[in-house]
């Protein structure tokens, strides 16, 4: 804060306030309270004898060029605007590895809003700080975080809103809860369309949210139309981040109904868009993903560069979350190159980084990983062993699509020790989660 006078004191009542203002601005009394009021009134309300209300508050503040909230809460004009450019600067800063640097500054913005009663910034620095727990692959303290900042949601931005449920949902999925993470973004979604009010940014952050449960969850004829949403709000979206990560969320769901080429362009999109933004996180998150995509088409080798530049890009912008998807995705690809001496020690190395994680999604496929390495090396009970550990998980906590694959691989490891029963019942525990999905490339 810069002031013109002496420096004003944290617990400086109004009316010293006033006084102090108006002689800065080298004002009298008489010049300040006139025309609506007198001098010996204004005398009154320097010296706390008298509270202002809000209409003498408003005449002062228009007086000293101020509105009245600064002058009610010892708030520098623009002061709003210099927050929340202070927090887009550090978000940037977060995405290119400087975590507590960001986290500092987001702090201070946060304490700072709080001081001057400007509660959308505050929540704005909430979420943000929700933000770098996220990074740090902290669910449970990320999903504090969030929490946090949904108390003062009903204060912010529409679009704030919908990226706190998007952040909520997420912490939701990734704890074994699909279902509960798609119906907080349903009830999100309905909430705002009941509004009457068009809010593209929010409505497509929302969607958004909805289409990674949902494809884990078999229900592709849901995320298809959630999709496809997405794609007529899309022209009216003004924040390039929003569309960014529809974008590359949209591309997990071409990918699995087989429309490789969509998927491409729109990881293509998003790389770009998160390129221009400076969000390194984000942008190498893209490039995961399409490593994903080329080791799912076979092209291992092409998978195995990009996704080890991912890992590494991650790994430099401090998303812990990010290398642990990169890793399990990168160890299969040398598993399927016959690398298994190398797959095995990827996958054990990120194990620590699960053991103080909920993630069941993650979890998991290192276990149904793990488990075609000692398949792979013929050691078919401890293969077993793994991949029924990993079907369980999946199939508690609704991650039918993943379930279906360690079915198969779970019957095809039994029949091969000669367990020809417990095979077919792996068989139709695929069978049952295949039919509780949607697989088609329409819905």
């Amino acid at each position: 804060m810069v002031y013109r006078g002496s420096v004003p004191s944290r617990t400086e009542p109004l009316g010293a306030r006033i006084r102090r203002l108006r002689r800065a601005r080298g004002l009298t009394q008489r010049e300040l309270a006139e025309p609506r009021y007198d001098r010996g009134f204004l005398a009154k309300v320097e010296s706390g004898r008298r509270a202002p209300s809000d209409d003498v508050l408003s005449h002062l503040a228009r007086r000293l060029g101020l509105t009245a909230d600064e002058l009610r809460f010892d708030r520098p004009p623009g002061a709003a605007e210099e927050l929340t450019g202070a927090l887009e600067t550090a978000y940037r800063e977060l995405q290119q590895g400087g975590l507590e640097a960001a986290e500092r500054e987001f702090t201070r913005v946060e304490r700072r809003a709080a001081e001057y009663r400007l509660p959308d910034v505050q929540c704005h620095a909430r979420f943000y700080l929700g933000e770098v727990q996220w990074q740090r692959y902290d669910i449970p303290l990320a999903d504090k975080g969030f929490a946090h900042a949904m108390e003062l949601a009903n204060a912010a931005s529409p679009r704030l809103r919908a990226m706190i449920v998007n952040r909520v949902a997420a912490c939701r999925a990734l704890s074994g809860d699909l279902g509960a993470s798609v119906a907080l973004v349903d009830n999100a979604l309905a909430d705002l369309r009941a509004t009457g009010a068009s809010d593209p940014d929010a409505e497509l952050a929302l969607v958004t949210a909805s289409l990674h449960p949902l494809i884990e969850m078999g229900a592709l004829g849901r995320a298809r139309r959630a999709a496809e949403e997405g794609r007529r709000v899309l022209p009216s979206v003004h924040r390039a981040d929003i569309a960014a990560r529809y974008h590359r969320q949209a591309a997990q769901l071409w990918q699995e109904i087989g429309l490789v080429d969509r998927a491409e362009k729109d990881l293509s999109r998003a790389l770009r868009l998160f390129t221009s933004l400076g969000y390194d996180r984000d942008a190498a998150r893209c490039r995961w993903a399409r490593g994903f995509l080329w080791r799912r088409l076979g092209e291992l080798d092409e998978a195995h560069a990009e996704l080890r530049l991912a890992r590494d890009l991650l790994a430099k912008a401090g998303s812990r979350e990010g290398v642990l998807g990169a890793t399990i995705e990168l160890a299969d690809v040398r598993r399927r190159q016959g690398k298994l001496d190398e797959a095995a020690e990827l996958a054990e190395g990120i194990r620590p980084l699960l053991d103080r994680s909920p993630d069941i999604e993650a979890r998991t496929e290192v276990l149904r990983l793990l488990g075609l390495i000692a398949r792979a090396r013929g050691d078919l009970p401890e293969a077993t062993a793994l991949l029924e550990e990993a079907a369980t998980a999946q199939e508690k906590s609704e991650l039918r699509g993943a379930l279906v694959a360690t079915s198969l691989h779970l019957g095809d490891t039994l029949r091969a020790r000669g367990l020809i029963e417990k095979a077919a019942e792996a068989y139709r525990r695929g069978v049952r989660a295949a039919a509780m999905s949607d697989f088609g490339p329409t819905g």
